[in-house]
């Protein structure tokens, strides 16, 4: 409920009974009374209220303040009194709720708008979340994650962070890559041994007992399940590999990338890329020689003389000079505007037909997950639940404790906060409360690593109607700089 705030007339009153004498809250008060009454030319109300709120948590400091902007904010948005819906400014305000209302020692409010984020941003999610393209991956695909970054360069969090950090998301220097994981692991160490020199024999005995227990608990299966001889997906080289050849840096070059593929076999694997000015980047990249332009391919049940010239312009096909994947050809397509697919040899000539006949081949099971993701989503990983099945499947005799997953989400909104979603749908509600219970006890019971970022303030809840988990976060740029430099 948003917090009373004084009039002018009040402040009057005041000010009489005060004999002229006012505090420095009273100051306070009424310039902000005063402030808020201006409203910029063009500003919507909403945007007046994000302003003002901001302003009072960065500026000037005064959470108090801060929290009543942000819920009138918020108040705002429920009553459905906008003029647009305005996700960014109310996504944003939800972020900083959260970390204002933790500042206060209000965890059960940040907790429970927290769990809100999620149901209201499915309002504005539709598979359009993901490039154009995706419809034709192979149906045999069943787990896709994408980074959009036009969207994440876009915030405020993102441009507040410093080179190293942005250079270790996007790098394609592996030298340089390899330098950050160093400087980033020194830095953990030199926390982690400032922090056991703080503690007390027993307390460092506990510590270490607790570290041993969680990396006991998360190496156990890795040498059976790993397979070294597994081949790496298209994408693991190909994202850089053809940043090369379209001569962008690194993968900034790119708007928004995805990858996508068979969770157990690699070879099932394709790149959907969106990547400003394309017909130029190709035009230069096929004359320098770092594409080749192949032959009008053949595709049965189409004629291309029979095509418009729009057409058949979607079904060119180009190699990558150079690069190979399991012994044969990497190679691209465009079939929308800006967008490219980058694919193994083997999977071209189904990607062709499906685009020349209109054919969306992405599974009905994913589809269905990809719809219930925000449309406003920076980072998104979807997995299939055939795939969360195996996942469940290799856990033993345990599993049969667990829920049938029907997939997997995982989001990450990102403002001037981060926000981190996942959300795994199932039927069987009271296994659902099971798992909830465990995984709880394993972050009270001190199995996860306090000093993570993301599992320091984690939420972990069950969706009203008892169909899914949930697990949800927001990370300030201090937390964002901790997860990838240390």
């Amino acid at each position: 409920m948003p917090r009373p705030r004084l009039s002018l007339a009040a402040l009057a009153v005041a000010s009489l009974s005060l004999g002229g004498c006012w505090t420095q809250q009273a100051r306070w008060q009424a310039d902000e009374v005063q402030r808020a009454s201006v409203v910029r030319p063009g500003e919507s109300e909403a945007e007046r209220l994000y302003r003002h709120g901001r302003d009072c948590m960065d500026v000037v400091e005064r959470d108090e303040c801060a929290i009543d902007y942000f819920e009138q904010l918020v108040e705002l948005s429920t009553k459905s009194a906008m003029a647009e819906p305005r996700r960014d400014l109310v996504g944003d305000a939800i972020f900083r709720l959260v970390e204002l209302y933790r500042r206060d020692d209000q965890q059960e409010r940040a907790t429970l708008l927290l769990r809100e984020f999620w149901d209201v941003g499915m309002d504005f999610g539709s598979a359009g979340v993901v490039p154009y393209g995706s419809r034709f991956v192979p149906e045999s695909v069943t787990s896709m994650f994408m980074v959009d970054v036009t969207r994440l360069e876009a915030s405020r969090l993102h441009a507040d962070l410093p080179a190293d950090a942005k250079d270790m998301m996007f790098t394609c220097d592996e030298a340089r890559r390899e330098q950050l994981s160093e400087a980033a692991k020194a830095r953990r160490e030199e926390r982690r041994a400032a922090k056991l020199a703080a503690m007390s024999e027993e307390e460092r005995e506990a510590y270490e007992k607790a570290k041993a227990r969680r990396e006991q608990r998360f190496s156990r299966g890795n040498d059976e399940d790993g397979d070294e001889d597994e081949a790496p997906s298209i994408y693991d080289a190909g994202f850089c590999q053809l940043a090369a050849a379209l001569d962008v840096t690194d993968l900034r070059g790119f708007s928004a990338f995805l990858g996508a593929r068979h969770h157990e076999d690699a070879t099932q694997s394709v790149a959907v890329l969106r990547v400003d000015e394309l017909e130029a980047k190709l035009a230069a990249s096929t004359e320098a020689g770092r594409l080749i332009l192949e032959p009008t391919p053949e595709i049965p049940g189409r004629d291309p003389a029979a095509m418009t010239s729009i057409m058949r312009d979607k079904l060119r096909l180009w190699t990558l000079a150079g690069a190979e994947y399991e012994g044969a050809k990497v190679q691209i397509v465009s079939f929308d505007r800006n967008e490219l697919i980058l694919a193994p040899e083997a999977l071209v000539p189904g990607l062709l037909h499906a685009r020349a006949h209109g054919q969306d081949r992405v599974s009905e099971a994913m589809r269905a997950l990809l719809m219930q993701v925000p449309a406003d989503v920076a980072f998104m990983t979807v997995v299939a639940p055939s795939a969360m099945e195996d996942m469940m499947g290799s856990l033993g005799a345990m599993a049969k404790l667990l829920p049938d997953p029907e997939g997997m989400m995982m989001a990450a909104v990102v403002y001037d906060y981060a926000g981190f979603f996942i959300r795994v749908p199932t039927d069987d509600s009271v296994k659902g409360w099971l798992v909830l219970s465990l995984a709880r006890r394993m972050l009270d019971g001190g199995m996860v690593d306090e000093d993570d970022p993301f599992t320091s303030n984690l939420d972990m809840f069950q969706a009203p109607d008892g169909k899914a988990l949930l697990m949800s976060n927001i990370l300030t740029r201090g937390a964002v700089l901790r997860m990838f430099l240390g």
